[in-house]
């Protein structure tokens, strides 16, 4: 077999035993070629979405994963199918700080999760500039991370509940208040600075120099 769908095939066959029947996770393949090359995610975790100049909890979650033509030598494509509110996410998810060839499937997928829940970012290199500078100003204040799931370890419930994604999400035991984003002045509304005023003195010289011409 072609080590890239072995490969394929081996990621298919663990995200179907990672995430069948998961509370927090469920895994859609997309077109029918087997094994997928492009999968549909539906996390059921706390994240952010930004409504104006003000961040909001938002519960659920949707992205696609593409597997490109070089897989695993090229890291996944991974797009959200709604605005999500992080430094890392913008058009797309920047994964390339957690990337590696041998990284599998699920470990991505778990990353994303720990991405939406703001277990991880990264504010130095940011997709998202505005996301970035209101999370080094909330950095001391509690929040972070938004979420608590941890999709990295196994969660006892799916073995016991034939229907855990049915189960409603958990409450937060707490949430925080958050912080509206500073609104940052458009360069567009600034007035034009006009050129300083002609110096009397450089005038006279210049009529000077001229009439000695």
């Amino acid at each position: 077999m072609d080590p890239r769908l072995r490969r394929l095939q081996s990621d298919y066959e663990l995200v179907r035993e990672v995430f069948s029947g998961h509370p927090h996770v469920a895994l859609t393949p997309l077109g029918t070629r087997l094994p997928p090359e492009n999968y549909r995610v539906e996390f059921r975790l706390r994240g952010l979405v930004l409504e104006g100049d003000q961040p909001a909890y938002r519960d659920v979650h949707h992205a696609e994963i593409m597997l490109p033509r070089r897989y695993p030598a090229e890291k996944p494509y991974v797009v959200p199918l709604e605005p999500i509110f992080h430094p890392n996410i913008r058009d797309y998810f920047c994964i390339a700080d957690y990337w590696a060839a041998g990284t599998t499937l699920a470990d991505v997928i778990v990353k994303l999760g720990d991405m939406i829940q703001w277990r991880v970012y990264n504010t130095a290199s940011p997709l998202d500039a505005i996301a970035a500078r209101w999370a080094a100003e909330q950095e001391y204040s509690g929040i972070f991370p938004i979420g608590n799931v941890d999709l990295g370890v196994a969660d006892f419930e799916v073995a016991i509940r034939s229907h855990a994604r049915e189960q409603p999400i958990p409450a937060q035991e707490t949430e925080p208040e958050l912080a509206p984003v500073a609104v940052m002045p458009d360069p567009a509304d600034e007035p034009a600075m006009l050129p300083p005023p002609p110096d009397d003195d450089d005038d006279g010289l210049v009529v000077m120099l001229r009439s000695r011409g």
